[in-house]
């Protein structure tokens, strides 16, 4: 089946807005702890940026909520106004969005509240732990029961834990007015947990893939979805080398200024390439429906209209008249 493209559009600048706030204020909290005297100043850098990407979220969340109505009764999104109490009130992925909607509201206020103050960082750490988990229960995972799901949150959270911190080490050395000490131990301590983020973001990702694809390796290259992670792969390795240069070659000469301009820059990059690169493909992943399920659920109509996401290729026959006479 061909990739929802209007969802995976819109997708893309949700996931993007939630993990950036996860890893940055996961950064604030951990990479650059409050005892550290130059905590205050990036606190304050990072604030605006967490209201506009808050904003992103409140503006995009209602609309995929309609667009997923939309595909679901194969209406205009117009015509999908109507049939939201409807999807909300009798589908699982309808009220995993409400939840989704009404944690948006509690982000927006952490945004405004205790300046300067730590609770505001967990607070949005917390949020947007709870944004990723919904997220999560409305994808392809739900079809593969409890453990996909907890890959696939793990996954995303070690996605936007080292997203975050190369953007808070790359927003701090350039916008945050610190000394120079500050990037050399930040950038030791990024490059440590950088580590770790991706040797979970490989395991979690080898199981998903599993779960879409099974052993069939011909998917890779002869399915819409296989294609889009063959893609994802590349550009994922490329980051990942870019990466390893600056974990050996530039960190440990991270105190030589022309090292430490080359690492910072080169932060940026990965930046750049995480936030418009994979995450964009893994944005279209999301919302391709996999090219093999090899699992084994029982076909119960009753369950799965309750517990599948609806780009699951089954739910919407199931879904669609039940919409049609409500409209």
């Amino acid at each position: 089946m061909a990739p929802l493209y209007g969802r995976a559009l819109l997708h893309w600048p949700l996931v993007l807005a939630v993990l950036t706030i996860f890893g940055t204020s996961a950064f604030v909290l951990g990479v650059a702890p409050a005892g550290d005297a130059h905590h205050d100043p990036v606190m304050d850098t990072f604030s605006p940026l967490w209201r506009v990407l808050a904003g992103v979220v409140a503006l995009v969340g209602p609309v995929v909520l309609v667009v997923i109505t939309a595909d679901m009764a194969a209406v205009s999104w117009w015509k999908a106004l109507p049939l939201l109490p409807i999807v909300v009130r009798e589908t699982h992925v309808g009220r995993v969005w409400a939840c989704f909607l009404a944690a948006t509201i509690v982000l927006i206020a952490g945004t405004f509240l205790f300046p300067r103050h730590p609770f505001k960082t967990i607070l949005l750490l917390v949020t947007t732990t709870l944004l990723l988990f919904l997220e999560a229960l409305a994808s392809h995972a739900i079809d593969h029961g409890g453990v996909a799901v907890v890959m696939y949150v793990g996954h995303e959270l070690a996605a936007g834990v080292w997203l975050g911190a190369l953007v808070g080490l790359w927003v701090g050395a350039r916008h945050g007015h610190v000394p120079e000490y500050w990037v050399e131990n930040t950038a030791r301590r990024v490059s440590k947990l950088a580590a770790w983020c991706v040797l979970t973001l490989v395991l979690s990702g080898a199981y998903t893939a599993y779960e879409a694809l099974g052993v069939q390796v011909s998917l890779l290259l002869f399915s819409v979805y296989g294609r889009i992670l063959s893609a994802k792969i590349v550009l994922f390795g490329l980051v990942l080398i870019l990466g390893a240069y600056n974990r050996y070659r530039l960190v440990p000469k991270v105190n030589v200024p022309r090292s430490r301009d080359v690492l910072v820059r080169n932060v940026g990059v990965e930046s750049l390439l995480l936030l418009g690169g994979v995450l964009a493909l893994a944005s279209l992943l999301a919302n391709t429906p996999p090219a093999h399920n090899h699992t084994r659920h029982a076909a119960n109509p009753k369950l799965l209209l309750d517990l599948r996401p609806p780009f699951s290729p089954h739910l919407p026959r199931i879904v669609l008249p039940r919409l049609s006479r409500g409209n």
